[in-house]
Parts: C-alpha cells; structure tokens; sequence
C-alpha cells in the first residue's frame, strides 16, 4: 500500500500493496455508546498497519490518526458513521483517508476509505476489521449508559 505526499515520483506510485495486520482504537468524546438507544457518538482513532507491501518498497508500517463520528450507534453498532484519518507511513509519506465507517458487535466488518490527500490520492483503501473486542467494561458500560472506549484487530488493509 503506498501513498505520498507531494508530487508523485517514479519511486512514490502506488500499486495494489496493502498491509495484512494491524490495531485500531477509539476514545470516545461525551457521553459514549449506550445499550440500544441510537445516540451521536465522535471518537478519537489510533493504530497502526503492520506488514505493508507494495510500492514504494520502503513502506512496512503505518501509523494512524484521526476521528469518526457516528450519528446512530449502539452498543450493538453503527449505521452511517464516517472517518476522517491520516496514515503517515514509516518512510515519511502519508495518506489523508476519508469515508464510511460502520461496523456490528460480532461481525467483521469491511469500510471503504477514499484517498483525498497524499500518496495514492484518488484510490481507495479497504480496510476488513474483526469484530469490536469485548470487555468485562465494555458489557458494563453498555449497561450503565456509556461505553467509552475499545478496539478492533485489521485482518486487512488494502488498495481497491
């Protein structure tokens, strides 16, 4: 998967790489994910892409910024959220993503990223999480009203 800022030179291109592992977290702002009411939910995201391939050869690892924000979600999921992330890439390049952000309590899910800035500007990246880890706090919070923060693994990350 490769991405970069800045005009494109014949070792910044992109091909069909992707990265094949990874982790994200979030950090819920306000209130957080109740049980079954449908409330707006923003996030701070975190993470990182691990075991990149493609051009430029030099990319290995991502590191990932940025937010979400959820205008219908549950502890059970979310419907129309949308992301807006930042991968800066271990040879210095990075990629401004932005797009559909969904996911269901124990499914995987699979968002579709469009690339608006950097290395790979005009493609998409797909990004295939496993199911939200579930917590002894996360089943609490649903509960109590405000489940603030968890994590999803990446199975796969790659140009579409």
């Amino acid at each position: 998967m490769a991405f970069a800022a800045g005009p494109a030179t014949a070792d910044s291109t992109l091909d069909e790489g992707g990265c094949t592992a990874g982790t994200l977290t979030w950090q819920a702002n306000g209130p957080g994910f109740t049980g079954s009411s449908q409330t707006p939910v923003a996030s701070n995201i975190g993470g990182h892409l691990v075991d990149c391939h493609g051009a430029p050869t030099d990319i290995g690892v991502g590191t990932i910024i940025g937010s979400s924000f959820e205008p219908a979600a549950t502890c059970y999921g979310s419907r129309g959220g949308r992301a807006d992330l930042l991968v800066i890439w271990d040879n210095g390049q990075n990629s401004h993503v932005i797009g559909t952000w969904e996911w269901t309590l124990g499914q995987q899910s699979t968002n579709h990223l469009k690339i608006v800035g950097g290395l790979g500007s005009g493609h998409t990246l797909r990004i295939l999480t496993a199911p939200p880890e579930v917590s002894p706090g996360a089943v609490t919070g649903c509960i109590v009203g405000g489940f603030h923060a968890g994590s999803y693994q990446v199975l796969d990350a790659r140009i579409v």
